[in-house]
C-alpha cells in the first residue's frame, strides 16, 4: 500500500503536465482552419454558408456534446476518459484532410466532440487530482488554452503557403502532437494504480447540480463572457478596417487577442474567489468596457482599445473557468462544467450573429457595441455575485 501511494505520488507531477499536452490540442486544431480557408473553399467547392459552418460547426459540437462529458467520466473514470477523448480528435484531424467535403465536416465534428469532452474534464480532472493546487493549474491551463488557440493561427500560413503544402497537410499536421499525447494518455493508464484510473467519489448527477441557484449564475457569467469574446473576435477587423486600418493591420491585432490575455489567465484564478473578487471582476470587466468604448474614437484608440479587450479578456475567460472548478465539493465539477460550458458555447456562437444582425439595422458600430457593453454590465454583477458566494461555501466546507 505505501509503495502505490509513493508510485502515485511520484506520477502526479508528470500527470499534471500531461493535462497541459491535452490542453495544447483544445484549440489549434480548430483555430488553424480560418487561415486556410480561402483554398479550402476552392477544393472543396463550399458555398458562403459551408465556408461558415467550418467555423461555427465545432463551437456548436463545444454545447452540445459537453453534456455527454459526465456520463463518460462516470462509466470510465478520469484518467480513461481523458485518453478516450484523444481518441476522436486524433481521428478527425487526420480524416478532415483525406477527402472531400463530406470527410471534412466528419473529421470537423470528430474533432469537435473530442475537444467538448476535454473543455470539461479538465477542470474536473484539476479539481479531483489536484484539489492544493486549483489555482495555479487553472491558470496554467487558461494559458495553454490561449497559446494553443494563438499556434493553430499562427503556424497554418507558413506551411500552407510559405512552405507550399497546402491546406491539407497544413491542418494533418496537429494529428502529430494529438497522436503523440494518445500514446503518452495510454501509458499514464496503463501504469496508474487500479484506484486511480477511477474518480474519487462519484459525480453528482445533472438534477443534483442543477437544483442549485449558483450553477445558472456560474452558467450565464461563462455564457456571456464567451459571446463577447466571440463577438469581438468575429467583427473586429470589420471595425478596425472602418476605422482606416489595413486588413493585414486587422489581423495581427486580432491575433494580439489572445496572447495579451496570458497575464489575466495566470492571476484570475488567484483572484475570482478569493476576498476581494468584486473589485477583481470590476477591473476585468471595466477595462473592456473601456477598450469596446474605444473602438468608435478613431483609428489610434480603436487599435489601443483591441489591445485593452485582449488583455482583459484572458481574465475574463479564466475567471469563469475558476467558477465552475473552483467548487467546494468536487463530485459537482464534471455536471457543473458540462451545464456551464455546454450552454455558455451555445449562446456564444449566437453572439456573433446577433452582433452583426445589430450592425446591419443600425448602419454604424456604435449600437452593438452599447449592447456589449450592457453584457459586460451584467457580467460585473453576476461575477461580484458568484465569486463571493464561491468563497463562503468553501470556507463553510473547511477548504
Amino acid at each position: 500500500m505505501a509503495r502505490t501511494r509513493s508510485r502515485t505520488r511520484r506520477a502526479l507531477p508528470w500527470t499534471a503536465v500531461a493535462v497541459l499536452a491535452v490542453a495544447a490540442l483544445l484549440r489549434a486544431p480548430i483555430t488553424s482552419v480560418p487561415p486556410a480557408l480561402p483554398s479550402l473553399r476552392a477544393d472543396l467547392h463550399l458555398g458562403p454558408a459551408l465556408a461558415g459552418a467550418t467555423t461555427s460547426l465545432p463551437l456548436m459540437c463545444f454545447g452540445i456534446f459537453a453534456f455527454t462529458a459526465p456520463f463518460v467520466v462516470r462509466r470510465l473514470g478520469l484518467e480513461r476518459t481523458m485518453l478516450a477523448l484523444l481518441v476522436p480528435m486524433t481521428l478527425g484531424i487526420a480524416v478532415r484532410s483525406t477527402g472531400g467535403a463530406a470527410l471534412f465536416f466528419v473529421g470537423t465534428v470528430l474533432v469537435g466532440v473530442g475537444i467538448a469532452v476535454g473543455n470539461v474534464l479538465v477542470p474536473s480532472f484539476i479539481r479531483y487530482r489536484f484539489p492544493a493546487q486549483v489555482a495555479l493549474l487553472m491558470g496554467l491551463y487558461t494559458a495553454v488554452l490561449q497559446l494553443s488557440g494563438a499556434a493553430g493561427s499562427a503556424l497554418t500560413a507558413p506551411l500552407e503557403v510559405d512552405l507550399g503544402w497546402g491546406w491539407a497537410p497544413a491542418l494533418l499536421v496537429w494529428a502529430v502532437p494529438a497522436a503523440a499525447v494518445l500514446a503518452w494518455w495510454a501509458v499514464l493508464v496503463h501504469r496508474a494504480p487500479p484506484r486511480q484510473t477511477g474518480t474519487l467519489t462519484p459525480p453528482s448527477g445533472f438534477a443534483t447540480v442543477a437544483r442549485a441557484p449558483l450553477t445558472w449564475l456560474i452558467t450565464a457569467f461563462m455564457g456571456l463572457q464567451s459571446l463577447v469574446f466571440y463577438s469581438i473576435a468575429t467583427w473586429l477587423p470589420d471595425q478596425l478596417m472602418a476605422q482606416g486600418w489595413s486588413a493585414s493591420v486587422a489581423g495581427v491585432v486580432l491575433g494580439l487577442l489572445s496572447l495579451l490575455g496570458l497575464p489575466g489567465a495566470f492571476l484570475a484564478p488567484h483572484h475570482a474567489t478569493s476576498g476581494h473578487a468584486p473589485a477583481w471582476i470590476a477591473g476585468v470587466f471595466g477595462a473592456q468596457i473601456v477598450g469596446v468604448l474605444c473602438l468608435q474614437l478613431g483609428p489610434a484608440p480603436a487599435v489601443v482599445g483591441a489591445l485593452v479587450c485582449g488583455v482583459a479578456q484572458g481574465g475574463a475567460f479564466s475567471t469563469a473557468l475558476t467558477f465552475i472548478a473552483d467548487q467546494p465539493r468536487s463530485a459537482d465539477v464534471p455536471a457543473l462544467s458540462a451545464i456551464a460550458q455546454g450552454t455558455g458555447y451555445v449562446l456564444a456562437a449566437a453572439g456573433p450573429v446577433v452582433v452583426g444582425a445589430i450592425y446591419g439595422a443600425a448602419g454604424t458600430w456604435v449600437t452593438p457595441n452599447l449592447a456589449l457593453v450592457g453584457v459586460l454590465v451584467v457580467l460585473i454583477a453576476l461575477g461580484s455575485v458568484v465569486g463571493p458566494t464561491l468563497r463562503r461555501a468553501k470556507a463553510a466546507a473547511g477548504r
